[in-house]
């Protein structure tokens, strides 16, 4: 697999399993046998680095891989462009939603990726039930 030296690290520890600390595959991509995945929708990457998603192509940014990739953001690497981006690929594969189905409640998380990157892209949406409003 040829993904392009910028989505390089963060493809190749979804190939090895003693390296997936970190990862987030909660609201990011996960591997499903071969296939990458994220929400309800098959995720390719060309040679460039860049991430194909429902036949729309995403440029490879470094801080686009962070929001994709990682539990833990590096926040000095996102631009606006890349959580509009991040935005963009949550809704148009429900990856932020419970079962990554339309119309369901947002997955709700006390990780750093919800409290501080999903939550604020979806400011206002109603909570899930059984969880405190804070």
């Amino acid at each position: 697999m040829t993904v392009g030296a910028l989505a390089s690290p963060y493809v190749l520890p979804y190939l090895y399993e003693s390296k997936r600390r970190g990862l987030d595959t909660e609201y990011g991509i996960r591997r499903e046998g071969g296939v990458f995945m994220i929400g309800d929708s098959q995720v390719g990457v060309d040679r460039a680095g860049n991430t194909h998603i429902k036949d729309v192509e995403f440029p490879a940014t470094k801080g686009l891989w962070e929001l994709l990739t990682r539990n833990e953001v590096d926040k000095d690497s996102v631009t606006d462009a890349d959580l509009k981006q991040y935005k963009t690929i949550l809704k148009m594969t429900n990856a932020h939603l419970e079962g990554y189905k339309p119309h369901a409640n947002i997955h709700i998380s006390k990780g750093y990726k919800f409290t501080d990157v999903i939550s604020k892209l979806f400011p206002g949406t109603p909570r899930q039930s059984g969880v405190a409003s804070g």
